[in-house]
C-alpha cells in the first residue's frame, strides 16, 4: 500500500502565523497613517475658517467704527439697545468706573490684562464672534495718551468738553475664538484731522 507524504506544516501552501501577522501590522500602521493625515488636514482647515471668521468680524468692527463721526454735537441719553452715534459713544462712553458692565468697562488702574490704564474696553458680538475694543484719548493723531489722571470722572453728562482731541481705538478678535491665529487687529485713530485705518498681523507683525 501506498502512503502519500503530509505537507509539511507552515510549507508554501499559504500564509505563515508570522506572515499573517507582519501583514496585519502593516495594514493597521497604514490605516493609522492615513487617519492621522486626513484629521490633520480637517483641523488646519477649521483652524483656517476659525482665522478667517476672526478676521472678517474684526474688519467689519473698524469699518463700522470708522464711518461714525467723532463726536455728536450733543450727547442725548442712549435709549435701550440703540447704536451710537458717534465714535466717543460707542467707544470711550465715560471714565467712570461705577459704571462699568462686564462688556463695557473703564481701566482706571494698572495691572489690567487688557489694557492699560486709562483705557476703556468694549467687547462686542460680530458674526458669532467676541471682538474686542480697546480705546484711549489722545492728545493729537500722533500725541500720547491720556492717563486716569487727565479722565479722572468725565463723564459727557456732566462734563460736556472732550478730554481729547483724537481716539485710538484697537479692534482685535479675543484670543478664545481663534486660537494659533496670531492676534490679528486693526488700529484706527480718529480725530480732527479724519481717520486713519491700519491692519495689523501677528504680534510683533506690520
Amino acid at each position: 500500500m501506498h502512503v502519500r507524504p503530509r505537507p509539511a506544516a507552515g510549507g508554501g501552501a499559504g500564509f505563515s502565523l508570522l506572515e499573517a501577522v507582519v501583514a496585519a501590522g502593516l495594514l493597521l500602521t497604514t490605516v493609522a497613517a492615513v487617519t492621522a493625515c486626513v484629521t490633520g488636514v480637517s483641523r488646519a482647515g477649521a483652524r483656517l475658517e476659525r482665522t478667517m471668521r476672526a478676521d472678517r468680524a474684526t474688519l467689519a468692527v473698524a469699518e463700522r467704527l470708522r464711518q461714525l463721526p467723532y463726536c455728536a454735537a450733543s450727547y442725548p441719553a442712549r435709549v435701550g439697545d440703540a447704536p451710537a452715534a458717534d465714535l466717543v459713544a460707542a467707544v470711550f462712553p465715560h471714565a467712570a468706573t461705577w459704571r462699568s458692565t462686564a462688556t463695557a468697562r473703564y481701566v482706571a488702574a494698572a495691572g489690567d490684562p487688557q489694557a492699560a490704564a486709562g483705557s476703556f474696553v468694549t467687547v462686542v458680538v460680530e458674526q458669532g464672534v467676541r471682538v474686542t475694543c480697546v480705546a484711549r484719548f489722545l492728545a493729537g493723531p500722533e500725541g500720547a495718551p491720556l492717563g486716569p489722571a487727565e479722565l479722572a470722572g468725565w463723564d459727557p453728562a456732566t462734563w460736556p468738553q472732550l478730554p481729547a482731541p483724537a481716539l485710538e481705538v484697537v479692534v482685535s478678535c479675543a484670543a478664545q475664538e481663534a486660537p494659533g491665529s496670531g492676534g490679528r487687529s486693526v488700529r484706527l485713530v480718529r480725530g480732527a484731522l479724519g481717520p486713519v485705518l491700519a491692519a495689523r498681523g501677528p504680534e510683533g507683525g506690520g
